[in-house]
């Protein structure tokens, strides 16, 4: 199965509501880098979006090769990250790929080394949970890999502004949640930061003054979501308004809330009262035209407010913002491959309806609507397991434009046992002994000839799919009509 999704092709990766989660900035003039570009779907909104440099790395050719396909204008790279181009660059993306480097830290530095003076490194990554600096090894689907602790991710980024923006897309087997992480060059310190969300307030708190203890940090955010939950005494006005706006992802909508209601002196008490009415610096976002109110309140109390203002030329783009972009991307995507002439796959189920209680199967690759990129083989992969009496073992055959071939199963597929008997314990014993997994390569030629995928149980051959290549709806469609205008024509 292919990872990245595009209108038509459906892939392990929810592109497009990854695109919307990222929460990138405007790519219009900028200088963009994806790193491990896969099939060159963010490359392509770069392009979209008005990016003046765009390049794509990835160490898989045919992705590469699918890549410079769907996207001819953008520049691809096949290599690792062993060698990264030359930047600078102002918005670098490396998505849920940190954890295959031999080097987590030292890569993001390098990175971060490609990033102009202002330039955003935006990473998708899952973290362990655990309260130490450690890396931590964790068991997946096909394989183990190691992830940081929030604390671990803390370290290795003290040089730098950083925030968790917040959750990203989960897929099938993830073992971690997944998080997007913003990761800036490092500004100046304040002790009122009351900037627009994204502007690095959190980061100039902890970097300015974390190694203080004598010096409490306010986060706004954390004040607002212990509110939501009770766990703050404030009136009733302020709870039952917090508690009906708060999502981690808008806290500026509930900051303006509060603010519009008239609810800054209490909030300001409240901060002050969190941090034993002594010095203290604020992390919280308060629109610009409440910032004056914020500091009068505190100079009535007896503080001598400090506010320290910053340029701000990227601010966090707002989620309404890149889920919009992320739609317009699509309808543009849909547009511009309904004006392309390629080839795609189509699976053909053909397994008889009285057989489908006895077997249970899924092609994993190649999967419908994929596209074909000039690649010599084709991998066939996926799994099939059989019950009742015919719980025995099986082969796979191809048959095809060169004749017949056989394959038996090579995979332990531990998530199948768990998807079809509820767990890989309850499954049968001759499942436990035996793989039900299969994964092989067949000549690209077949895709054009067209091929039959089978099992043999006992002699029996059990047709599952017909495999082929067929032409995309809009193509067939414009064909139709252009043949239908020739035919009145004559």
């Amino acid at each position: 199965m292919q990872y990245q999704s595009f209108p038509g092709v459906k892939g392990g990766s929810a592109s497009l509501q990854k695109l919307a989660a990222l929460r990138l900035p405007s790519l219009t003039g900028k200088r963009f880098l994806d790193v491990g570009c896969n099939e060159g779907f963010f490359c392509g909104y770069a392009l979209f979006d008005g990016a003046t440099r765009i390049v794509g790395m990835d160490k898989s050719a045919q992705a590469i090769g699918k890549a410079s396909a769907r996207f001819p204008d953008v520049e691809f790279i096949n290599q690792s990250w062993d060698a990264l181009p030359e930047g600078p660059f102002d918005v670098i993306t490396l998505l849920s790929a940190l954890h295959y480097a031999e080097d987590q830290t030292e890569l993001i530095h390098r990175l971060m080394g490609l990033l102009a003076d202002d330039g955003l490194l935006v990473l998708e990554i899952s973290m362990a949970p655990g309260q130490k600096n450690d890396w931590v090894k964790v068991k997946r689907a096909i394989d183990e890999r190691y992830f940081p602790t929030r604390i671990k991710l803390g370290h290795v980024l003290k040089d730098y502004a950083w925030k968790i923006i917040g959750h990203s897309v989960m897929q099938d087997g993830d073992p971690l949640p997944r998080y997007v992480v913003h990761i800036r060059k490092l500004q100046p310190y304040a002790w009122l930061l009351m900037q627009n969300p994204g502007s690095g307030k959190s980061t100039i708190a902890r970097r300015g003054f974390g190694n203080r203890k004598d010096l409490p940090i306010i986060s706004g955010d954390l004040v607002y979501r212990r509110i939501s939950t009770g766990q703050h005494e404030v009136t009733t006005k302020l709870h039952k308004l917090v508690q009906e706006t708060y999502r981690s992802t808008c806290i500026d909508k509930v900051t303006q809330n509060v603010m519009s209601q008239g609810l800054a002196d209490e909030m300001v008490a409240l901060w002050s009262s969190l941090a034993g009415f002594q010095d203290f610096v604020l992390d919280s976002y308060v629109p610009e035209e409440f910032r004056q109110q914020i500091k009068d309140a505190l100079q009535s109390l007896g503080y001598f407010p400090v506010e320290v203002s910053w340029d701000n030329n990227s601010p966090l783009t707002k989620s309404q913002t890149t889920s919009s972009k992320a739609r317009q991307y699509e309808a543009h995507l849909k547009k511009e491959q309904s004006a392309l002439d390629y080839q795609g796959v189509q699976v053909t189920k053909q397994l008889k309806k009285e057989l489908k209680p006895l077997i249970q199967w899924h092609l994993d690759s190649p999967g419908s609507g994929e596209w074909c990129a000039g690649a010599k083989t084709v991998r066939i992969a996926g799994w099939a397991v059989t019950k009742d009496y015919l719980q025995t073992s099986y082969r796979l055959y191809a048959t095809g434009p060169e004749g017949e071939v056989y394959f038996s199963p090579n995979k332990v597929r531990a998530d199948v046992l768990d998807a079809v008997f509820g767990s890989a314990e309850a499954s049968p014993d001759f499942w436990q002994a035996h793989p039900c997994g299969f994964s092989f390569d067949l000549p690209a030629g077949w895709l054009e000839s067209g091929f039959e995928l089978g099992l043999v149980i006992n002699d029996a051959r059990i047709p599952l799919a017909r495999i082929d290549i067929s032409q995309p709806r809009a193509a067939s469609l414009g064909t139709q009509l252009v043949q239908g205008i020739k035919r009145l024509r004559g």
